[in-house]
């Protein structure tokens, strides 16, 4: 074997460059003392240990440290991992080189008094509790259907009640009453066909962890004139709105609040969702936004102008629907949002800015804000009760204001947008 063979051999082994480091995969599933005996050569060589029997490995590689940490798991032992910051610039025997802006230190103990053992079951690792104490804490903490405190995924974010926890809590919870059921694009293509349907949405649970199923049911969907849809948490990245857009008319972000550390208790972060609206804006989806409006939670003023304020800012013809809450599945502690806080609510939302703002799920309780009116003349083109449309002057019009012409944007025919 010659040397550039042999360099290949190891580099495809183990990674190139300091960064670039792993664990050879091989040696999750060979034998326990050759395990060792590699974390043995880790020590030996960017490692150490300390008196007491306390061990270190430091790299700059990520995918080693947690490498090494994975083989202390199968050995036995418990591992920490600690991520120090540090500059990019440095010298090494008085050369200037670029350094890796993270370094990580895997620390574990042998054998002995101050080791961290763990028992192995098939499902579960069982780490002892060493001490108990209380300390100051900010942050987010996720209860998991903890008793008297009932949290639950949906939407891919972590969150007490649901709407719509018939279709959303399918596969995890015995109690909807509703069994999943294998079905093919074509066969969900035809069901809507068969009554009339002309959106296909894909909704409950998140969408966009689920998008390539979705693109396969919208390409048959499209092929039959079909217009298709997301509802969706906007969790999303560029790279799989570019991937749905081919196939994708219609979006519909759930925008929660606009107070970011009530949103990562949610297990979201409000950056992302502010990201993706703005990137779904450019790219030319039909948008519309809905915040469901909690006692409590998001019903302020202040926070309901934030909103209203970046959606302007964003497109002052994106459609805002500010929606009452009911209590419902596992948030029935407090009660559900009434008509005045709605219709304030879309008052900041016109106030702002905003030409399309609705008011939800009250429906003959908040007055005009059922209805879509021209924002030039004001008159009446789409007159709605709850889900039911009563008249409709703008899809004849395909948009356009009956009285003074005006262009309203929208979806006013199969997958043609104005």
């Amino acid at each position: 074997m010659t040397k550039s063979s042999l360099a290949l051999f190891f580099e495809n082994l183990c990674g190139k460059g300091a960064a670039g480091k792993r664990v050879p995969r091989q040696l999750f599933t060979t034998d326990r003392s050759v395990q060792e005996a590699f974390l043995d050569a880790c020590i030996a060589g960017d490692g150490h240990e300390y008196a007491g029997g306390k061990l270190t490995v430091t790299t700059v590689s990520r995918d080693l440290a947690y490498g090494i940490a994975t083989l202390v798991l199968q050995s036995g032992g418990l591992s920490s991992i600690y991520v120090a910051p540090r500059g990019t610039d440095g010298r090494i025997q008085g050369r200037a080189v670029r350094l890796q802006p993270e370094q990580f230190s895997v620390v574990w103990y042998r054998e002995g008094e101050r080791s961290r053992r763990l028992r192995e079951t098939p499902r579960h690792f069982l780490v002892p509790v060493t001490s108990v104490a209380m300390e100051p804490f900010e942050g987010d903490v996720f209860n998991l259907e903890v008793e008297n405190e009932h949290s639950y995924v949906a939407g891919f974010f972590a969150v007490k009640n649901c709407q719509n926890a018939l279709t959303s809590q399918t596969l995890r919870d015995p109690a909807m009453g509703v069994e999943p059921q294998e079905v093919t694009p074509d066969q969900i293509v035809d069901a809507a066909l068969r009554h009339r349907a002309r959106i296909l949405t894909s909704t409950y649970n998140e969408p966009l962890i689920t998008s390539e199923w979705a693109v396969e049911v919208f390409k048959a969907g499209n092929a039959r004139g079909l217009t298709c849809s997301y509802v969706s948490n906007g969790n999303a990245t560029p790279e799989v709105l570019d991937y749905i857009r081919p196939w994708v008319d219609l979006y519909k972000v759930d925008l929660k609040g606009f107070d970011d550390k009530r949103y990562r208790k949610l297990g979201g972060v409000l950056q992302t969702v502010l990201e993706t609206i703005r990137l779904l804006n450019a790219r030319g989806f039909w948008l519309e936004v809905v915040t469901l409006l909690i006692p409590g939670f998001n019903d302020s003023d202040e926070e309901v102008r934030d909103i209203a304020r970046f959606l302007a800012s964003v497109s002052p013809d994106i459609p805002w629907h500010v929606t009452a809450f009911h209590p419902d599945y596992k948030m029935t502690d407090r009660d559900g949002t009434p008509a005045r806080p709605l219709l304030r609510a879309a008052e900041i939302g016109l106030a702002e800015g905003l030409r399309y703002v609705y008011a939800g799920n009250l429906p003959g309780r908040v007055g005009p804000f059922e209805n879509t009116y021209c924002p030039s003349c004001r008159t009446l083109l789409v007159e709605r009760a709850g889900y039911t449309i009563l008249r409709d002057h703008l899809t004849p019009t395909r948009g356009l204001c009956p009285t003074c012409s005006t262009r309203i944007p929208g979806v006013w025919g199969r997958r043609e947008r104005v």
